[in-house]
């Protein structure tokens, strides 16, 4: 009975890693492949695009290919106190926006954290703005966004292969607040969507 105990666990623990791991790539890139495609046919078809509302032709933007290594899992840090941070926008207004929470991840071997903020009234809406060193080369110069799922958990997703342009990127009579000074990371993300 133990010599089956002994050859059982091993192969349940061999399936439960295949499942977890084996799999997941494939799923992963599937994800990434139905996010942008979901972006696309907005851009192109919704009403609620800017493109569809100018009346302008939409070219499908560029976005670096799917690598895993920028889907990376966060420790989360809620802050415990409301402070209001005020970010600067493109157009030279400000708005203000609730500091939730920080969130520390490894890219490449380096640690780096990201300040996630909060509208006030607006729900459960976070705000990511970052920059990063491809910023104003091959990504747009005013940073890119990212949106974040946050449950109860203290250990939080963050896929940069979804980051995506604002819409000031695109059309200058649009207002979009810049990263804060603490998501300026000083690493290269080469993922999401390009200049």
């Amino acid at each position: 009975m133990k010599k089956i105990i002994w050859i059982i666990i091993p192969l349940v623990v061999l399936v439960v890693v295949t499942l977890r791991f084996g799999a997941s790539s494939e799923d992963y890139n599937a994800d990434f492949e139905k996010y942008w495609k979901e972006k696309h046919d907005f851009f192109k078809n919704s009403r609620e695009s800017p493109f569809v509302q100018k009346n302008i032709s939409y070219e499908k933007v560029k976005v670096f290919p799917f690598n895993p290594d920028y889907r990376v899992n966060a420790k989360l840090h809620r802050f415990t106190t409301r402070e209001i941070l005020t970010l600067s926008n493109s157009d030279g207004t400000r708005t203000n926006y609730l500091k939730y929470a920080n969130a520390k991840f490894k890219i490449g071997g380096t640690e780096h954290s990201i300040l996630i903020l909060k509208r006030p009234g607006f729900g459960n809406q976070y705000l990511t703005a970052f920059g990063d060193e491809t910023s104003g080369e091959t990504t747009y110069g005013g940073g890119r966004y990212l949106d974040l799922k946050i449950g109860k958990s203290d250990r939080i997703e963050i896929d940069f292969n979804k980051a995506y342009n604002p819409y000031c990127a695109y059309f200058d009579d649009f207002t979009c607040p810049l990263p804060p000074k603490e998501n300026l990371l000083t690493v290269a993300i080469r993922a999401g969507e390009k200049l």
